[in-house]
């Protein structure tokens, strides 16, 4: 099951979220409520709830600081319960991917619609654990500059599905916004992920990325150049050649003339 903790200090709305809405028909419990935001993260940090559902005023702690400071050491997935007075933090809570808003006073359609989105971005998250667990200790990355990946850190699920998506695609041109919508999770939240946690851009993580492979593929001389730009998602061989040396210093055929012996008969790529 699914577990769900409400954080709202108005008590009569707290009580009929938690007292009238179906949870067993999204497959969910609710296993903690509480009044105010300070009590709201300790709880969450002791309970783990897989989704909160949370106002954003409230006492001792506002929503959007209590979300931040779980989202330092969690990954529960947040619903907010806004006014139209509170709208303005809409942005601040999407830069710390909530999943959505529920406008008071509560719609049950409006719920529904947000519950059951949050409650599909849970089951997907649970399958990558268990797609992360199979591939036993590997990891998904860059080495050196780049930490390993693979589900150690809390939102690092998000950063391995968004690398993962990348190798995937590298021959396609894809941008920041189609990841984040792959993932449902706003840009700027996922560009703030590659930044903190490699310490790259998302432009500079894509380019390191693709540059890589690049130089992979080069060390086997029966790919073409021209043919290896084209995999790594450059179709402007001599605009790959440019970024290509910018990067390592060498042109893809000087890299390859200094880094693979030279084969008796091999004609070289000119």
């Amino acid at each position: 099951m699914i577990k769900i903790m409400v954080v709202e200090d108005e008590q009569l709305l707290r009580k009929g979220l938690v007292m009238t809405t179906p949870w067993h028909d999204y497959g969910c419990e609710v296993i903690g409520e509480v009044g105010d935001g300070l009590e709201g993260a300790r709880l969450i940090g002791k309970l783990r709830p897989d989704i909160v559902i949370t106002d954003i005023r409230m006492p001792g702690m506002d929503g959007i600081e209590m979300m931040r400071k779980v989202r330092e050491t969690s990954d529960t997935e947040f619903i907010l319960i806004t006014g139209f007075s509170d709208f303005k933090y809409a942005k601040a809570a999407v830069d710390l991917g909530a999943q959505g808003f529920i406008l008071k006073p509560i719609d049950d359609a409006e719920l529904d619609a947000v519950l059951a989105k949050t409650v599909e971005a849970i089951g997907r998250k649970w399958k990558y654990d268990l797609a992360l667990r199979e591939r036993s200790a590997e990891s998904v990355g860059l080495p050196g500059k780049l930490a390993p990946v693979g589900g150690a850190k809390p939102n690092d699920r998000y950063l391995a599905e968004a690398i993962a998506y990348i190798e995937a695609n590298l021959e396609r041109n894809f941008s920041l916004r189609s990841i984040a919508d792959h993932l449902h999770i706003s840009e700027s939240y996922l560009s703030k992920l590659f930044k903190s946690k490699t310490s790259y851009t998302f432009l500079e993580f894509c380019t390191t990325y693709r540059i890589k492979k690049a130089a992979e593929l080069l060390m086997d001389e029966r790919n073409k150049v021209y043919e290896i730009a084209d995999k790594v998602g450059y179709p402007d061989s001599r605009y790959f050649s440019t970024l290509f040396k910018k990067q390592i210093g060498l042109t893809p055929t000087e890299f390859r003339q200094y880094h693979v012996p030279e084969t008796a008969g091999t004609t070289r790529e000119p």
